[in-house]
């Protein structure tokens, strides 16, 4: 079977049409359909290297006016990759030469045409790989840029959160070895009770650090527990978020759940503590903060958080979901920066989707819908375990 011809765009600086045909010829039987353009005026050059690109440039060496090395020129200037030809009868060995050295890949004479495919498809192919080594080392570029921004805002953020408790334990444990002995028990428990808590505010956010490291990196197994969703909100309600002044402020409402849902408990908790933390942070202590649980439309189970406070500004909110960032308009309120970045690699994780809505000044609403792996895959009820999560930092990203 006759392999089909492979396109090519070519420019070809040639001021006799027969020796064009030829060259044309040529390609046709080295497997090439060639779309070609020819030119022979240094305008007419200049206004085909304007016009579009091209693969190749085949340039006779004699034309009016200029010669195959002026040629060369016109194009360097232009594209500094594109193969480039000499075709000549004329043209001696010296020429050749500067001609290679100028930056053409190949010459030939006009009646010795045989390695113009052969020369033509190797240097396609090289021009093929050469910017495909640009693209990946554009791309490496551009990750070593991003990854050296994260960097400093890693250093940024950890470096604000865990001066406060250093500080903490640094004061406290100057009064103890200063002045102990002066101290009666409730004021050394009280000293003590600082640097414990100090540790535990540290030990938070490198956990926070931790387990977003293996999510983002897949490091986690996904579990299917099979529960009751209306029984867990109300208990994740009770034992997971805050306090209980915070606690009153959430607004739960339920439609359309079913009675036996298989989800991973873990990767749902960690999800809405973080939402809600946010939720509650960056919204008035007097307002409410909503969450609404139900079925979704895809039949999945969507969780929706919606507050009523500082919102998040539109040129933020293309990377809220990135770890380390912090909104522009959080002034001091403490934070890692990974909140949200969690939610984001908890939903990916769980196969759902994730979508924010924000007015500066009036709220955010996050919605986040997971899919019900019962019926998405079939599966057979499996009793569900004590779910594990980390203790949950009060601080997150916008």
């Amino acid at each position: 079977m006759t392999e089909p011809l492979r396109p090519l765009q070519a420019l070809v600086i040639e001021d006799c049409e027969d020796d064009h045909d030829l060259l044309l010829l040529k390609l046709r039987q080295a497997g090439f359909a060639p779309a070609a353009a020819r030119v022979e005026t240094i305008a007419e050059v200049e206004d085909a290297l304007a016009r579009q690109e091209w693969q190749i440039v085949i340039s006779d060496f004699d034309l009016p006016g200029f010669d195959g090395l002026r040629a060369l020129d016109l194009v360097r200037a232009r594209n500094a990759e594109i193969p480039f030809f000499l075709v000549s009868g004329v043209i001696d060995e010296e020429q050749a030469v500067a001609a290679m050295r100028a930056g053409a890949q190949d010459y030939f004479f006009k009646g010795k045409l045989a390695r113009l495919g052969p020369a033509v498809s190797r240097e396609l192919q090289e021009a093929e790989q050469r910017a495909q080594r640009r693209q990946a080392q554009a791309e490496l570029d551009r990750d070593r840029d991003l990854l050296r921004h994260d960097r400093i805002r890693f250093v940024d953020v950890m470096s604000h959160e865990l001066r406060t408790p250093l500080n903490i334990i640094n004061v406290a444990a100057g009064m103890l070895a200063k002045y102990s002995e002066r101290m009666n028990g409730s004021a050394r428990q009280e000293r003590i009770s600082e640097i414990q808590d100090a540790v535990v505010r540290m030990t938070r956010v490198i956990d926070k650090v931790l387990l977003t490291s293996r999510l983002e990196l897949r490091r986690w197994d996904l579990r299917s527990d099979t529960f009751d969703p209306a029984v867990w909100c109300e208990e994740f309600l009770d034992h997971e978020v805050g306090e209980a002044d915070q606690r009153r402020r959430i607004r739960l409402q339920m439609r359309n759940l079913p009675a036996r849902v298989a989800m991973d408990q873990r990767v749902i908790e960690i999800a809405l503590q973080n939402l809600l933390t946010n939720a509650l942070k960056y919204s008035p202590p007097d307002s409410p903060v909503e969450l609404e649980v139900g079925t979704g439309p895809s039949g999945g189970i969507e969780f929706q958080v919606r507050d009523y406070g500082i919102g998040i500004p539109d040129s933020d909110l293309p990377h809220v979901l990135e770890s380390f960032y912090r909104g522009s308009n959080v002034g001091d309120a403490p934070g890692t920066g990974l909140g949200l970045a969690l939610v984001k690699n908890c939903t990916v994780l769980h196969g759902g989707t994730i979508d924010i809505q924000s007015q500066p000044g009036q709220g955010t609403c996050i919605r986040m819908c997971l899919p019900d792996l019962l019926r998405e895959d079939g599966l057979k009820e499996i009793p569900a375990l004590h779910a594990e999560v980390l203790a949950n930092e009060s601080s997150t990203n916008h």
